[in-house]
């Protein structure tokens, strides 16, 4: 009875860490960057102008930009979300480092977005109802519905639950197969996709990768994952595993066949590759977007008191210190 051959395309970033543009100061010495997929991303949408394009997690801290935005200008525009809204992403999962700032600058950034932030296991400590509101997304493409579900890993207070204000951070594994069933009962999808911000291995700090148990979990074609800032492209217990890198290195694609039977669809063969941003050059359009945070980043970094700020510094202060050390202009800006 199959009739008709449908093509998905889904375009995967995570653990970007607010690294736009490609400086050796970032934490990285690869080509890399959200500048230069920007052009990427834009490539493959007029290849398929219905892909898919989502966020894994660990956008929003990690770099010298974002750092002095979330001191000094929260008031302003995020940097990265204008990126993501330029780039028309349709769903973000939450990294354990983008609670680092508050929780007011993350509600304020997922309040700033055009697309939703899915976190099924990051809920109310009281009503135990999704704290941000979307534990989930369907999206009707070329006829296929795609369901996507969100989780972050699962935090831990030695053997206790992980609080942080008002928010409870349910065990993801558990969340994933109470949520994956209601999922199937309730929208009967034909391709569903865990957005999972976490990876395989156990022993990472801050969190606890439960990877292999989410494979483990029937009525899930893709999972999405993060953490290890490692490149996976594989089959693991019948679900197809991506992972891109980090910092914006790499963009992973993953190609998906279905086949048309009666009203619904059925995955024949998922594939996946990735583009490296050294191939590409920067987008002009992402470098105007940013600049005047850029120059702010900049000319914060080289005033007198900026190393007085530091006086009192955690490992990441201690790492953007280091990075403000030997700037030159070149490392914020491309004039235009």
């Amino acid at each position: 009875m199959a009739s008709e051959q449908v093509q998905l395309t889904i375009l995967q970033t995570n653990d970007i860490h607010g690294h736009v543009k490609s400086t050796s100061h970032w934490g990285t010495d690869q080509t890399h960057g959200m500048a230069r997929l920007s052009n990427v991303i834009k490539s493959r949408r007029q290849y398929d102008p219905d892909l898919l394009l989502f966020d894994t997690g660990d956008m929003l801290k990690g770099s010298p930009l974002t750092y002095h935005y979330a001191k000094y200008n929260d008031h302003m525009p995020n940097p990265m979300i204008q990126v993501m809204n330029h780039l028309e992403y349709d769903c973000a999962a939450i990294g354990e480092y983008d609670f680092d700032y508050g929780l007011p600058f993350i509600s304020r950034a997922i309040g700033r977005s055009f697309f939703p932030w899915l976190a099924a296991n990051v809920v109310h400590k009281t009503t135990k109802e999704p704290y941000f509101g979307f534990p989930y997304a369907t999206k009707l493409v070329k006829g296929v519905k795609v369901a996507i579900l969100g989780l972050s890993a699962t935090r831990k207070n030695g053997d206790e639950p992980f609080i942080f204000k008002d928010i409870l951070f349910e065990d993801a594994f558990v969340a994933a197969k109470r949520w994956i069933r209601f999922i199937h009962e309730t929208e009967s999808p034909d391709l569903v996709i865990v957005n999972y911000h976490g990876g395989f291995n156990s022993l990472s700090s801050r969190g606890i990768d439960q990877g292999e148990q989410i494979c483990s979990i029937d009525g899930i074609d893709i999972l999405l994952t993060a953490r290890e800032h490692t490149k996976i492209n594989e089959s693991r217990n019948g679900k197809f595993v991506m992972q891109s890198g980090a910092y914006g290195e790499v963009l992973g694609e993953i190609n998906v066949s279905l086949s048309r039977f009666g009203s619904s669809y059925k995955v024949e063969s998922i594939q996946g590759s990735f583009h490296e941003a050294s191939q590409s050059e920067p987008d002009d359009e992402i470098d105007r977007l940013i600049y005047f945070q850029e120059l702010e980043t900049l000319n914060w970094s080289k005033r007198e008191n900026v190393s007085n700020h530091f006086q009192y510094m955690n490992k990441d202060e201690r790492l953007i210190k280091d990075w403000l050390k030997d700037l030159s202009l070149e490392d914020y800006i491309d004039f235009f």
